[in-house]
Order: C-alpha cells, then structure tokens, then sequence
C-alpha cells in the first residue's frame, strides 16, 4: 500500500512538471502553424480593389493567395489573384517574410503597384512585421509600428 501511495505521488508530480511544458510546446506550435484571412479594400479618386488575402505558415514556409475584383471608374469588375510561396522567421519580435514565387501582377493595375511592397510583385523580397495574437482566433499585422490588417483564423 505504501508503495502504491509513492507510485501516485511521484506520477502526480511528474504530471505537474509536464503539463506546462506541453502546454508551452503547443503555444509555441501555435505561433509558427496557422492559417488567417484578410478582408482589404483600396480605394482611390477613380478605382477600388476590393481583395480576400489568405496567409499559411507552417515552421517556416508559408504560402499566400489573394483573390478579389478591380472596379474602374464604376466599370464593370475584373478579377484579380496572386499567389506567393515564402519562407519566414522570427528575429527582434518581427516575423521576416522572403517571397520564394510570386506570380507577376498585370500591367494594368499599375495604379495599385505603388501601394503594393515589392515582397508581393518580385521573388527574393522580404517584408518586416510583427504579428500579434489579439485573441484565440485573430492576429493584427504592424508594419512601422502601424496597424495594417486584421486577420482573423481560417
């Protein structure tokens, strides 16, 4: 009986000593595996392009897709996409994204290019930003410090 009630104590502290741990490995599973959505609209004196951007990552490669339309002077809508393979990595409280395959945006949405950072239109181009945990199920996107997309888990 003794030695029943030894076998129970030292399993119960075992369980104490690895249950933070597997709650801390999740945490951080978390923070380099998921997926997220992001509902964007540019708008300027003539045009709006109203976008769906969808973000992976997955311990250190991620993969981005766009899709949505291109309104010109209340025209009629043009579809839009994009796709770009990346890798990432966590360095100063950034996460760094380096495009590994972009496909090229169409000339005729040079207007949007000047918003667009290079990581997006060219492979090899990286993009600073801190991405922040809101709550279980959204991420906010800073880049300069200033909020630039609300992504919510997909």
């Amino acid at each position: 009986m003794k030695r029943n009630k030894g076998i129970v104590r030292w399993s119960l502290i075992g369980a104490a000593i690895f249950a933070p741990l597997l709650g801390a490995a999740y945490i951080h599973h978390q923070r380099d595996n998921f997926s997220c959505e992001i509902h964007s609209a540019i708008v300027d004196e003539n045009r709006m392009l109203d976008v769906i951007l969808d973000f992976s990552f997955n311990n250190g490669n991620g993969f981005y897709e766009s899709a949505g339309e291109l309104i010109e002077n209340g025209g009629s809508p043009q579809s839009v996409s994009n796709k770009i393979a990346f890798r990432y990595w966590r360095e100063d409280g950034s996460v760094i994204l380096v495009s590994d395959e972009t496909n090229p945006l169409p000339t005729r949405y040079e207007t949007f290019r000047k918003y667009i950072p290079d990581f997006f239109q060219q492979r090899d181009r990286g993009l600073r930003l801190q991405i922040t945990p809101v709550n279980a199920s959204s991420y906010i996107f800073t880049y300069g410090g200033a909020p630039v997309f609300y992504c919510s888990k997909s």
